[in-house]
């Protein structure tokens, strides 16, 4: 997540996920600062060890920065959003290859996370910038491989989108069946201070809880059932119940 992002003292091999810049990965368009304050996600790099990717592919992992894993019936997929994603990029040739690797007969549901939403209806430009970029980036190819929930954080409320949104619209009435793109969940209430921002117009927002601690929950019925729900954290008797949930 951001507590990796730096402005400087990344050059010669310190910046723990393989970047030769001095800033590590600073596009005009983003937001992306010094929120780590010199740790560069250098603790979370070396004290934790997430899955690598097999190696008989072509394009490797990146340890705690992007990577998959196999549980049960459900391919995940981590992502940094705080890294390159744009096409021709380390990460973005690793995603293409592992989504294209997946074997919906095995693994028929797929979950994508990265900390910060692709698509979110709070009035935090910067953050609006950012996601709207990495639509352009990888929006497409997750569409193409039918990615089923894509789960983010970063903004501190719950917002919950339209069930197949591609490209900023939802399935219509008149709208082919079947699938047509993912479902998008901000859950960024676990601990933080919540933001109660003003909500901008769209279309595609279909929930949105601003200050309501809670987290997230994915069961898994079978091969074609899948249930989201968003569960209340408090210390009265609203602790436990459930905000929102989709299937």
């Amino acid at each position: 997540n951001h507590e990796y992002d730096h402005t400087s003292g990344g050059a010669n091999g310190k910046d723990p996920s393989g970047v030769t810049t001095d800033s590590g990965y600073m596009p005009d368009w983003g937001n992306f600062g010094d929120d780590s304050h010199g740790e560069c996600g250098v603790p979370v790099a070396k004290r934790f060890t997430m899955p690598a990717t097999p190696t008989t592919r072509s394009n490797p992992s990146n340890g705690v920065f992007w990577y998959s894993f196999d549980y049960a019936s459900v391919h995940t997929i981590g992502l940094s959003s705080e890294h390159d994603m744009s096409e021709g990029s380390d990460q973005y040739e690793w995603l293409l290859e592992d989504l294209s690797s997946v074997n919906r007969t095995i693994t028929p549901w797929v979950i994508v996370e990265l900390h910060r939403p692709m698509y979110d209806s709070q009035t935090q430009w910067g953050d609006t910038a950012v996601g709207v970029a990495m639509r352009m980036e990888v929006e497409e190819p997750m569409r193409d491989h039918k990615v089923d929930l894509v789960i983010s954080g970063h903004i501190h409320s719950y917002t919950r989108t339209c069930d197949g949104l591609y490209r900023s619209q939802c399935p219509s009435a008149s709208s082919p069946s079947g699938y047509s793109g993912p479902t998008y969940v901000t859950v960024g209430t676990a601990g933080a201070e919540l933001f109660d921002t003003a909500e901008y117009p769209n279309h595609w927002t279909a929930k949105q809880l601003p200050m309501v601690y809670g987290y997230g929950r994915v069961t898994v019925q079978n091969a074609t059932a899948m249930h989201f729900e968003f569960v209340q954290v408090a210390n009265d008797d609203s602790a436990g119940a459930v905000r929102d949930d989709v299937w």
